[in-house]
């Protein structure tokens, strides 16, 4: 049986309208994966901050010199922002373009031998492993041996509106037009039935990750099941923290376990109130783990790679993984 002329106009224009009809909700559709995506990550970020990469952003007011700059992130849980990565770089440059401030100041400054550059936060050790200067600016300002008075005044970073929101050298206590850019941990986290996991991006010692832990209402995470393991091992491998070691073999993650107190007797600190991690329970040690090798590895972490448990030096550097039972009462 033949269709006729008519029947296949009728049939095209039928073809027609159903893919019309799925291309207009295919695309209603990305919007909506759009939407959930941009909210997803503000939701990790508070009001008027910015989400990129695990940590969140916020372009503070003109004038403001350095150490008013500094004092106003301090005031807000945060700090002066320190750049990883060319990624990150593009980003913080995509909160100042469109702006009228002559620059913004972040997290660099002199050393105090006035030779080179570090980052001014807590961890001074971390590596200055990306630039973008202007063009000869760094050369222009600091290298100026006849105007030592000038030299002494030069002494940290900025963002410069005159050069594309490259980075230029100026006088700390410079002010006009300046603004400034702020960076502090996201909330990564997770949550089970029994309770909710929240990650911080910055690394410590054991003892000072259990006070931030609860200076957050909440404590040291403790894992209890397999369910629980695995929402955390997945809510880790998402995580894309802009920190240099996240995700190069620095990224282990301190767990509230201990055996400080005897050794090979295993507890969870809570807040100081201390639990034994039976052999009955639920555990997931590494292969090999523990085994206090070198003696003095007492405390637990999450390690990189596997998230498997590892018992390691308390005085270590490692990100902190928090146990929140109810995250509407976060205070931080």
């Amino acid at each position: 049986m033949h269709s006729t002329p008519a029947a296949n106009a009728k049939n095209t224009s039928v073809s027609g309208l159903i893919r019309n009809k799925m291309a207009q909700t295919l695309s209603q559709f990305l919007i909506v994966v759009a939407f959930l995506t941009v909210a997803g990550a503000e939701s990790k970020c508070p009001v008027g901050w910015s989400y990129f990469g695990g940590s969140c952003y916020y372009l503070g007011s003109a004038g403001a010199n350095f150490s008013t700059a500094k004092s106003a992130c301090t005031d807000v849980d945060s700090e002066l922002v320190s750049i990883s990565s060319p990624e990150e770089n593009t980003f913080v440059k995509s909160l100042l373009k469109d702006n009228e401030a002559a620059g913004a100041w972040f997290g660099l400054v002199f050393t105090q031998d006035g030779l080179n550059f570090e980052w001014d936060n807590v961890d001074r050790s971390i590596p200055i492993s990306f630039t973008d200067w202007a063009d000869s600016n760094i050369e222009i300002n600091i290298n100026l041996p006849d105007d030592q008075d000038r030299y002494k005044k030069i002494q940290c970073a900025s963002f410069s509106k005159q050069h594309d929101w490259a980075w230029e050298s100026k006088p700390c206590d410079e002010s006009a037009d300046m603004k400034y850019v702020c960076k502090r941990c996201a909330s990564e986290q997770v949550c089970t039935s029994r309770t909710c996991f929240r990650l911080l991006c910055e690394k410590t010692v054991h003892f000072v990750a259990k006070r931030h832990c609860k200076d957050v209402g909440g404590s040291l995470a403790t894992i209890r099941s397999e369910g629980e393991s695995k929402a955390i091992k997945n809510l880790l491998d998402q995580v894309s923290f802009s920190h240099d070691e996240w995700g190069q073999g620095g990224s282990d993650v301190w767990l509230a376990g201990s055996d400080e107190d005897s050794e090979g007797i295993w507890y969870w600190d809570i807040n100081g109130q201390q639990e034994t991690i039976s052999a009955d329970g639920f555990t997931d040690w590494r292969t090999g783990e523990p085994n206090d090798a070198g003696s003095g590895e007492n405390c637990m972490a999450m390690s990189a790679g596997d998230w498997k448990w590892n018992d390691i030096r308390c005085r270590s550097l490692k990100f902190i993984l928090c146990e929140i039972p109810d995250l509407n009462a976060i205070t931080g």
